[in-house]
C-alpha cells in the first residue's frame, strides 16, 4: 500500500465515521476528469489529496457549485 493510499483511506474513515457518506475515486485520470465525474453524479462536495497535501497533512475541499476551494489541516 503506498503513502497516499494509506493517507486517502485514513481520510475517508475519518469521513465515515462523521457519517458523511464518502466514494474513493481509484482510476488514474486527470483531475478534470476526476471533477467531471462527481458533477455527474451531483456530488457538492470533492476532497483533493495530492502530494503537497500528503506532505503538510492536509486536504482540499472543493465546493461543486461554487468553485470555492479551501485547504484544511486534519
Amino acid at each position: 500500500m503506498t503513502k497516499d493510499f494509506e493517507y486517502v483511506a485514513k481520510l475517508a474513515n475519518k469521513f465515515r465515521n462523521e457519517g458523511k457518506k464518502v466514494q474513493i475515486y481509484f482510476e488514474d485520470k486527470k483531475v478534470k476528469a476526476q471533477f467531471k465525474y462527481a458533477d455527474k453524479l451531483q456530488i457538492p462536495y470533492t476532497v483533493v489529496i495530492g502530494e503537497d497535501e500528503v506532505n503538510s497533512n492536509t486536504y482540499t475541499i472543493k465546493n461543486m457549485e461554487t468553485g470555492e476551494q479551501e485547504t484544511v489541516s486534519i
